[in-house]
């Protein structure tokens, strides 16, 4: 049995250790933050918190893992490993306080980091597969120009 014929390749397990490893730090941050800063415990500690911000990596584990070609895995695991380290960048500095949070609105600014980041993972999976699309389709003309003469 070949390794392509199998569901569950090594690309596809890279990009779910980067897809946990963003999950991880999305999660744990607002339940950092509230463990650490007084006062914040009552905004960040709400179910919708943690809600929001698990929902941009189930949309991008659906995306990316269900992926059946060899192309959508790999750029499933590029766009994985972009989304973790922007994930680590801008979390890194929520918790090493470079950008500073609190007051009463600090659970609305992580939901809208949570819907930033599902728009843009959206957006950054319909360019890249359409991008992959046009390069495949222009090395298939190349390699077969009668077949773009029809």
């Amino acid at each position: 049995m070949d390794d392509e014929s199998l569901f569950w390749t090594r690309t596809k397990q890279k990009t779910l250790y980067f897809l946990v490893g963003t999950a991880v730090v999305s999660l744990g941050t607002p339940a950092l933050v509230a463990a650490t800063r007084p006062g914040a415990e009552f905004y960040l500690l709400h179910p919708f918190v943690f809600v929001g911000q698990a929902i941009p990596n189930i949309a991008a584990a659906i995306m990316w893992l269900s992926g059946r070609s060899a192309r959508a895995n790999k750029i499933g695991l590029i766009l994985a490993a972009l989304l973790f380290a922007a994930s680590v960048l801008f979390y890194a500095s929520i918790l090493t306080d470079i950008l500073p949070t609190g007051g009463d609105m600090i659970a609305l600014g992580y939901l809208l980091m949570a819907f930033v980041t599902l728009v843009s993972i959206l957006v950054a999976t319909g360019v890249a597969h359409t991008v992959s699309w046009m390069l495949e389709r222009r090395a298939s003309t190349r390699n077969h120009p009668k077949a773009s003469a029809r």
